[in-house]
């Protein structure tokens, strides 16, 4: 058991009690393909301290594509260190790249982006680095977000959300699995328990690191769902 907070087990056990499954064909496939889905979609609400990652890069003269670390998820990002002082490197989206890209000129670079070279997700840079900058800077530093680890042993502890939040994936696996069955009442008010938590730790979690409070609206209006649904749990 782990000292605190839920092991696989106990959410996936909750998730076949709650939605009433017990006693359906494959119930364990059932709630455990639920749960991680439930996971990846939490995962995905904002970066989570937990998931955050920094990772180096070592740049190459007239090198525009590097490779980005295997669990790299999204980008944070990107900086080099310059006597001391971070000198940030802008990330942007390909809109913006194909306005400010240099594709054939080497200096310090300005501008990065996420994108698929080659065949696989690789980081690019504009300008591309030139000797003179790699000669200077021996890496280049980046802040990501990981790819949360699927649970698939029991005893298997979930990356996120937060302990004290880990009932949230309960709350959203029984909720597409109630989906799954046609209850649309139930599917909406264990995906409303589910948001209200997150958003409730989410403002503790602002405090707790000097953030000015949050304004706008929340993950999803009270006593209305999402409208996001996850994958069939058949077989």
């Amino acid at each position: 058991m782990a000292n605190f907070g839920l092991e696989f087990s106990d959410i996936y056990t909750r998730v076949k009690d709650y939605a009433n499954i017990n006693n359906v064909v494959n119930a364990d496939v059932k709630a455990k393909r639920a749960v991680n889905d439930a996971l990846r979609l939490i995962a995905s609400l904002r970066n989570w301290e937990n998931l955050k990652r920094e990772a180096t890069i070592t740049p190459v003269a007239s090198t525009q594509a590097y490779t980005l670390a295997s669990n790299f998820n999204h980008i944070i990002s990107c900086w080099y260190n310059s006597n001391g002082i971070k000198i940030p490197i802008d990330v942007v989206d390909d809109d913006k790249w194909t306005q400010v890209v240099l594709a054939s000129t080497d200096a310090s670079p300005q501008y990065c982006r996420i994108t698929k070279a080659d065949g696989t997700i690789k980081i690019q840079f504009s300008p591309r680095p030139s000797a003179s900058f790699v000669s200077q800077y021996s890496t280049i530093n980046y802040d990501y977000v990981k790819k949360p680890v699927e649970l698939s042993a029991d005893t298997d502890v979930p990356d996120v959300p937060d302990t004290s939040q880990q009932m949230a994936i309960v709350y959203l696996a029984v909720s597409d699995l109630l989906g799954k069955q046609g209850d649309v009442g139930g599917m909406t008010s264990w995906e409303v328990k589910a948001m209200r938590l997150l958003n409730a730790a989410h403002k503790v979690d602002d405090k707790k690191q000097g953030r000015q409070a949050r304004l706008g609206r929340p993950l999803i209006a009270i006593n209305s769902s999402s409208g996001v649904r996850l994958v069939d749990y058949g077989g």
